[in-house]
């Protein structure tokens, strides 16, 4: 669960306030840059290809085999992993120190090793190089080549890796709350978007559904398009399709943050229709297949009081160095929360680990329930269907420029905070004064010389691999 301490900023200690709800500084300055139309571009202080001081998910342990290793692209960097010793999956710069080539095309001939395809170069889960098989039982690059080495630890069956050039903080550090907490389980789904991962962060704090993913019959497949009918907005238990549709939000409360995270929820919300004197008529208009009250009471679509992070519901939430949570989920069975973990994979697509993750059912029956929710309508209808047929194509590559300028306003509230307040409090800029890619680079280094003097900053990339005297 998440400790408010010291440290802990959470709604105000100035005295201002937003509808007699108290902002801490941040917040504050957030909603008061959110009301005009704000010029703030998304890699400001956010960088292109990602924070690079945390922890990401990288592999499931189980796809990693004894034999032959795993490809993977993360934050711009070809990866190998393969299982070392004692069972650990170790993970290493995919291109060879030797001659350049593909670490992943080889295999591991050895326990807790990897041996090059081209030369039979071989090496261990450090990078050092332990064995030439053709250049002899004594070669001299023994003890001196050696290949980039990344950091992996496991929690739940994934093998996450540290992308950082400084010293990595415990695991648990980085890992969402909900999934270090043994009265909670979770489902994962894993797929790479086409997309800056930036967007899909965005995306997830902007408080687009109302618009995007509003349920009406044109835009769930229509006569049209049949075969793209989304009957799991037809047919919810709470009928939403046949209720009144949001006409607007009053703005965007900011009811949570810390030093890596911030909650919101929407405020003053209105049904029904909303006069726009711009184009002098109403939005949206009335359907004839809208016949039942807006939702009241049980099913209004409230939160519960709390949330599994510890801390008040919200509708939306982004974490450092790129999660984002759609819903707060609660200790109530039949509440799941939404969690996306956006990698970096190149400038122009990110590997999306979605997890779902709620209280661990008691019963046979009831995990066997769980399941069949999770498979037959929660990832249809939410990771798929809304997801991906209605989020992803909007902003996917082609379709979102992010080099034109940007004005940003009251939805924005969370990503201005984001790209400015929060990235600020990131150990990129902490440790290394700035992010690689950013308006605002690097000022300091990141990582000691052999001699202790601190080196110059480093470029992105694989910077330690080599011959070494």
């Amino acid at each position: 669960m998440v400790e408010q301490d010291s440290k802990t900023r959470i709604n105000g200690s100035n005295g201002h306030a937003i509808d007699g709800v108290p902002l801490a500084h941040d917040a504050e300055m957030a909603w008061r840059e959110a009301q005009g139309a704000t010029p703030l571009g998304p890699f400001e202080y956010v960088p292109p290809m990602g924070f690079r001081e945390y922890w990401y998910p990288g592999v499931f342990k189980k796809d990693v085999g004894t034999k032959k290793p795993i490809f993977v692209k993360m934050l711009g960097e070809d990866i190998v992993f393969f299982r070392g010793k004692a069972d650990k999956v170790y993970a290493l710069f995919d291109w060879c120190p030797h001659r350049s080539a593909r670490l992943s095309q080889g295999e591991s001939l050895f326990p807790g090793t990897i041996t090059c395809e081209y030369h039979g170069y071989t090496f261990d889960g450090q990078g050092e190089c332990v064995a030439g098989l053709i250049d002899g039982p004594n070669t001299p690059l023994i003890g001196k080549m050696k290949g980039k080495a990344y950091p992996t630890a496991e929690h739940g069956g994934i093998v996450y890796v540290w992308m950082g050039e400084t010293e990595p903080v415990p695991l648990e550090e980085d890992l969402p709350p909900e999934i270090l907490d043994d009265r909670n389980h979770w489902y994962n789904r894993v797929g790479v978007w086409d997309a800056n991962w930036t967007e899909p962060v965005n995306q997830g704090i902007d408080y687009h559904e109302a618009y995007l993913h509003r349920k009406e019959f044109s835009y769930m497949g229509g006569w049209t398009k049949p075969w793209r009918v989304k009957f799991h907005g037809l047919f919810s238990k709470n009928l939403p399709f046949f209720r009144p549709r949001i006409a607007n939000y009053g703005g965007v409360k900011i009811t949570y943050e810390d030093e890596k995270r911030i909650c919101s929820n929407p405020s003053n919300t209105r049904y029904g229709e909303s006069y726009h004197p711009g184009v002098d008529d109403t939005w949206p208009k009335k359907r004839w297949y809208i016949f039942l009250p807006k939702r009241s009471g049980r099913l209004s679509g409230s939160v519960p009081a709390t949330s599994l992070l510890g801390i008040p519901s919200f509708a939306h939430g982004v974490e450092l160095p790129s999660k984002i949570r759609t819903g707060s989920g609660s200790h109530k069975p039949a509440i799941s929360m939404k969690m996306r973990w956006m990698v970096p994979v190149t400038f122009e697509t990110c590997r999306v680990w979605t997890y779902t993750i709620g209280p661990k059912p008691k019963t046979v029956l009831g995990r066997a329930y769980k399941y069949l929710w999770y498979v037959l309508w929660n990832k249809p209808h939410s990771l798929v269907r809304i997801n991906e047929w209605e989020d992803l194509v909007t902003f996917q590559t082609d379709r979102l420029r992010y080099d034109l300028p940007q004005k940003l306003s009251t939805l924005d509230t969370v990503v201005i905070y984001f790209r400015r307040h929060l990235a600020m409090r990131s150990r990129d800029f902490q440790r290394l004064g700035g992010a690689y890619g950013s308006n605002h680079p690097p000022t300091r280094a990141g990582v000691k010389s052999d001699t202790g003097e601190p080196n110059e900053p480093a470029v992105v990339g694989p910077a330690v691999v080599g011959v070494h005297d």
